[in-house]
């Protein structure tokens, strides 16, 4: 598998214009979410918690729960209620887990570390995608979360899907502040020629497979230029869905464990240049 090696020159900065007061479906909420909601029953210490750590703003999430945070039909709840998965659902087994919490973390938070510079979350109207990376070159980046991780209607609308995506995005930022990219401006190859990108105009990505314990807990954002040491935000997205999967702790509800590896699966069978990537389940390591 060949080095990336192509450091990013520069980077556009994306737009995506909002439809005003538009909102997504607020009608529902998904069996996997009122099924974690079941365990935490809205956490209201945890919810002050949140709005600080993922740079939860006001403005962007005033009419999404905001100021109804019990309201699991509503955005907000919904992206805390993945948040709390992140935070407290999985094992943490190191000879089992791909990664630890404070890995997954670090990726989905806003705080500068060395997994990205800093960043927010915010609620983006919507269909078209399902999240998003925005690089502001005078403010914090942001993470972008689409209609599909709320509406109930999709696959995407689960705790840990949509915790998944909060990985996906939260490494393009690692992919900025290491100076990577993976042939374009999103740090994706769409559409490569050859290999086994399956999906219509997906984004797809090398799975640089790595044994379990090859990284420390907290060290995932380490790299060494090649393929030994590296990973694309679909192979975070998938890893971190397969813990959740796989690796979780007791009381994570079934209904949760099955999206995740549901997600995991058909990413990895769709979305990897060299694919499948690793399938849920499978023995670890290798």
């Amino acid at each position: 598998m060949k080095k990336l090696l192509a450091a990013i020159a520069g980077l556009s900065v994306f737009c995506a214009a909002a439809v005003a007061g538009a909102v997504c479906d607020q009608t529902s909420a998904s069996q996997a979410d009122l099924d974690l909601w079941n365990v935490h029953g809205c956490w209201a210490d945890f919810i002050n918690y949140q709005v600080d750590v993922y740079g939860i703003g006001s403005g962007d999430w005033g009419n999404r729960g905001y100021n109804d945070a019990c309201n699991p039909n509503l955005e907000y709840p919904k992206h805390w209620n993945a948040s709390y998965l992140i935070g407290y659902g999985l094992l943490d087994d190191y000879w089992g887990s791909f990664h630890g919490t404070t890995d997954y973390e670090n990726t989905a938070q806003r705080w500068g570390t060395q997994y990205h510079d800093d960043l927010y979350h915010a609620p983006q109207d919507g269909t078209t995608q399902i999240g998003k990376f925005i690089f502001h070159w005078n403010h914090d980046n942001e993470i972008q979360s689409w209609c599909p991780l709320f509406n109930s209607s999709y696959a995407n609308a689960t705790p840990g899907t949509r915790a998944g995506d909060f990985m996906h995005e939260g490494w393009h930022g690692w992919n900025l502040k290491h100076g990577y990219n993976s042939g374009n401006s999103t740090d994706h190859y769409v559409n490569p020629t050859g290999g086994a990108c399956t999906m219509t105009g997906a984004n797809c990505d090398w799975f640089y497979f790595h044994g379990v314990s090859t990284y420390q807990f907290g060290e995932m954002w380490k790299d060494n230029g090649t393929a030994s040491l590296f990973h694309s935000p679909n192979q975070v997205q998938v890893e971190f869905l397969c813990d959740v999967a796989d690796f979780h702790q007791w009381w994570v509800p079934v209904s949760v464990q099955a999206a995740a590896s549901s997600e995991a699966n058909g990413r990895s069978a769709t979305r990897f240049i060299n694919g499948p990537g690793y399938v849920c389940g499978d023995p670890r390591p290798w």
